[in-house]
């Protein structure tokens, strides 16, 4: 039996008009910056975003590296241009059925907790879930910047379901990220697809978020 239900953030409850990068990159051609960088550049950039993902370097150091590989060299201008590009993330638009969705999961007793990447800190993250109307049905979180962790790696799975205290047998992870979904499955966790990636494999599939309702293994009452 399900007893609790992990869900990703972004993406799942909430979604922005475009990505952060790509309106980093808008800022950049609208001043007359260069925004394709070299492919040594590139795997910097990875390697950097890994690191503030997994709170080793701050978030504003990475918005920073990134606007300085693309020839911002001024440090004023890039800390100009680093508060929009944190104005433009903390700008999250409600995915529908959210609230409605966690309200009844709730009511039928299953624990809920959030498993997030992200480079910006969990209090933001939270603050995102309240906009949304989502944050005070959460019981636990299991943040990235915290742990040193990032899915798909098993370890933040397992972080969340430790926080619970259940086994992977009575866990289910909801997303929509294919690697994402398959690393919850490596852990040792059901998987459940929505507003999911067109190669995303899980156990169940939901069409929208109030459709997590109908899923059968939500259809029972949590111990």
């Amino acid at each position: 039996m399900i007893k609790g239900i992990f869900f990703d953030a972004a993406d799942v409850f909430y979604e922005r008009r475009e990505s952060t990068a790509s309106f980093a990159q808008e800022l950049l051609k609208q001043r007359g910056y260069r925004v394709d960088v070299s492919a040594q550049d590139l795997v910097h950039q990875k390697d950097l975003h890994m690191q503030a993902t997994e709170g080793r370097i701050g978030h504003e150091e990475f918005w920073s590296e990134f606007l300085q590989m693309r020839g911002v060299v001024d440090a004023a201008q890039r800390q100009i241009l680093v508060q929009q590009i944190i104005e433009q993330a903390h700008d999250v638009v409600t995915i529908p059925g959210g609230r409605t969705a966690m309200a009844a999961l709730k009511q039928r007793g299953f624990v809920l907790g959030i498993v997030t990447d992200t480079m910006y800190p969990v209090e933001w993250k939270m603050a995102w879930l309240k906009k949304v109307g989502i944050a005070e049905f959460i019981d636990i979180i299991a943040c990235s910047t915290v742990l040193g962790a990032h899915k798909p790696n098993p370890e933040i799975y397992v972080n969340a379901m430790q926080q619970a205290k259940i086994a992977p047998s009575e866990s289910a992870f909801v997303g929509h990220d294919a690697r994402e979904l398959e690393g919850a499955r490596r852990a040792g966790m059901t998987t459940v697809a929505v507003n999911f990636d067109p190669e995303a494999k899980a156990d169940f599939y939901c069409t929208s978020l109030l459709d997590l309702l109908n899923v059968p293994i939500f259809q029972v009452v949590a111990a």
